[in-house]
């Protein structure tokens, strides 16, 4: 039980436990090896367990749509991260779906040996409870904020648009004003004459290596280019018609980028949408005075 014990001295839920404690709640403890994509359990779901990630990667998504299936993201959690821990306090049924999105090795306990244990303990229970607290208020703010930047995103939506680099550089001073710290974003739409990239929106806080903004033999695929740039894209019919880099004058931790993760990969599915209505109808509106001159 070593291996427990120290993985577990490294999760804030349990940071109150004396080593006695820990060693005997991780007694009640199941480790489960995932693969990527594996489901841990689907939405709408019974269940009685928490779980505690000790490697690897989990996202908590929500179902939009049946056929295709497509789902929203609404955290990505890391080591050291919790969940599921409202259907064994309160015997809910599972409100959202836990995916794998990286190879994960994850703690599972039961309702049953959670409460034996709190029952027996009570001083452990109280610094249980307070960071389960504090991690659902933290998690409500976070969602509090994205629900904030998407109603003022559908308020941009909604205004006239005449061009795709006008509604690029309306987002990036719209979502700018939702990140907090010094940031620069950079937005590029591809040009089909020069089968090229070209910027068209740029918000700049702080000086930047220029090379850094280059993404030459890069795949351009959502997804943190470091530990401080963001790189979002936005397409239609399986083709990047262009893409936007966030960068923040100082490095993020992992959580902060999970955090982040889930609202850029939101924003990136408003732009793709978007801005191909405003190429649709602004070659409609080409297409047709060109068959009236003719």
């Amino acid at each position: 039980m070593e291996h427990n014990i120290e993985s577990l001295k490294g999760t804030p839920i349990f940071k109150g436990f004396s080593n006695s404690m820990l060693e005997e709640f991780a007694q009640f403890f199941e480790q489960t090896e995932y693969s990527e994509n594996d489901i841990i359990f689907k939405e709408k779901s019974e269940g009685d367990t928490l779980f505690i990630i000790v490697s690897g990667e989990v996202v908590i998504e929500k179902r939009l749509s049946t056929k295709p299936p497509e789902f929203m993201p609404l955290a990505i959690l890391g080591k050291g991260n919790f969940f599921g821990e409202m259907a064994v306090l309160e015997g809910y049924a599972r409100s959202a779906q836990a995916r794998v999105s990286k190879d994960a090795v994850l703690y599972a306990i039961k309702r049953a040996e959670f409460f034996a244990f709190i029952k027996k303990h009570p001083e452990a229970g109280i610094s249980i409870f307070t960071e389960i607290i504090k991690s659902v208020l933290e998690r409500l703010q976070h969602t509090s904020n994205e629900l904030t930047m998407l109603f003022d995103m559908s308020k941009l939506i909604m205004s006239e648009n005449k061009s795709v680099s006008t509604f690029i550089n309306k987002t990036a001073e719209e979502v700018s004003s939702h990140l907090d710290g010094s940031w620069n974003i950079n937005g590029y739409i591809y040009n089909r004459f020069s089968e090229t990239y070209d910027i068209v929106a740029s918000k700049e806080t702080f000086m930047e290596d220029i090379s850094k903004k280059e993404l030459k033999g890069k795949e351009l695929k959502n997804g943190w280019l470091n530990n401080n740039s963001y790189l979002m894209t936005f397409s239609a019919y399986n083709k990047a018609l262009g893409y936007i880099i966030f960068t923040k004058s100082v490095n993020l931790s992992e959580q902060e980028k999970n955090n982040l993760a889930t609202m850029f990969n939101t924003i990136a599915s408003i732009l793709s949408t978007t801005i191909a209505n405003i190429n649709y109808w602004t070659e409609s509106i080409i297409k047709a005075i060109e068959i009236e001159i003719l």
